[in-house]
């Protein structure tokens, strides 16, 4: 069953399967019509379900569910389709800061935007970006971190306005175009132009210098902050994690060993550091401290590789996303606490664990152009 919302003018469609048959129901201007097709099987009827309810979404409804169950969407909102790798997303408060491509303009330029949702999936508010591709988005405190195209700008939701990190910042090497953001409690870090940076109580202080090694004209370059956010996990050539300290920016271990190219990482609440490996997507555990290779009990089978992959605030649940299959792993008991589906993806995603309104959900993003919540 979907139900779908204009919220423009009120407007509403239910969409149910019955067997091999789909039913529509239509209500316009208080006026309910009722139409159904059958089909030559069950799973025929299912896709024909999921074409028109995606064609809904596409002409501005919304696809609510109010009582959805552990693995299912309560929300689906048509954004538009973004570039490769370029699906930023972050929340605030009780509402959701979206990356939105705008597209080309007259003379080449690209305007692209920063849409305000709240739970409903109503657009609050949108906002054009400074500079387009927004790689990246997080939030620390009240305000967000965005890296577009490798320059990383300040957004304060109250007030709706940008600010340019760069500016009054100095840059030892300024041939060193990659970027990242990540936070974590308090405390962000951001990097660009080889230069990190800290961001706590509004106050920037640099912490160390970089140079991602490049592999296939491609750099590598991620990181991830632990749960306090005093750790930072830095991968920047092939075979070598850097733990430092956010604190003075103090090296507090090197890791080094066989494990290849990481382009995502992030601290379990055990002290371990997990890294997927860029081209076989295979997943790896270590243990920040000694840099030991771990093998917990959950990393193994359909578990064992990842495209997309987020930890909880608490370090506690682990998501990950292979194609269209997500999987919460709670990282306490090891057990595998839940799997399902996600809709409308091509052929990825991004993904963070956000609370709202008290619960917690699954938010996600794909390249088809939608943005989703999962009750878990």
């Amino acid at each position: 069953m979907a139900h779908l919302v204009n919220l423009a003018n009120g407007d509403r469609i239910n969409l149910r399967v019955q067997g091999q048959i789909l039913l529509n129901e239509s209500i316009k201007n208080g006026k309910t019509r009722q139409t159904q097709k059958e089909f030559a099987s069950t799973d025929e009827a299912q896709k024909a379900c999921v074409k028109k309810e995606w064609e809904s979404l596409k002409k501005g409804y919304v696809m609510q569910n109010a009582n959805a169950k552990a693995g299912e969407a309560s929300l689906h909102v048509y954004v538009g389709g973004g570039y490769t790798g370029a699906l930023a997303f972050a929340g605030a408060g009780n509402d959701l800061f979206v990356y939105k491509c705008g597209g080309y303009k007259e003379g080449g330029a690209l305007d692209d935007f920063l849409i305000r949702l709240d739970a409903s999936g109503a657009v609050k508010q949108q906002t054009l970006l400074p500079k387009p591709l927004a790689w990246q988005a997080e939030r620390v405190g009240g305000i967000l971190l965005l890296d577009l195209d490798h320059f990383i700008f300040k957004f304060d939701p109250a007030s709706g306005e940008f600010s340019d990190l760069s500016q009054g910042l100095s840059f030892k090497n300024s041939k060193e175009f990659t970027s990242f953001v990540c936070a974590a409690k308090d405390t962000a870090a951001f990097a660009m132009f080889g230069q990190i940076f800290t961001f706590r109580s509004g106050e920037i202080s640099p912490l160390a210098e970089y140079k991602s090694e490049m592999k296939n004209y491609t750099p590598i370059l991620c990181a991830a902050l632990d749960a306090d956010g005093t750790r930072l996990a830095l991968c920047c050539k092939q075979n070598e994690i850097k733990i430092l300290s956010t604190l003075n920016g103090e090296i507090l271990n090197e890791i080094r060993g066989n494990f290849g190219i990481f382009d995502k990482i992030c601290f379990l609440a055990d002290g371990s550091v997990l890294g997927k490996e860029r081209y076989a997507d295979k997943l790896v555990c270590l243990d920040a401290a000694s840099g030991e290779r771990l093998k917990p009990a959950w990393l193994s089978g359909e578990c064992a590789e990842a495209d997309e992959l987020c930890v909880s605030a608490d370090g506690l649940r682990l998501m990950l996303i292979k194609y269209d299959k997500a999987r919460v792993i709670d990282l306490k008991s090891g057990n595998l606490r839940l799997s399902f589906e996600l809709s409308h993806v091509v052929k990825r995603c991004e993904a963070k664990f956000e609370r709202i309104n008290g619960e917690e959900f699954l938010a996600v993003r794909t390249d088809y152009g939608c943005f989703s919540l999962y009750k878990i």
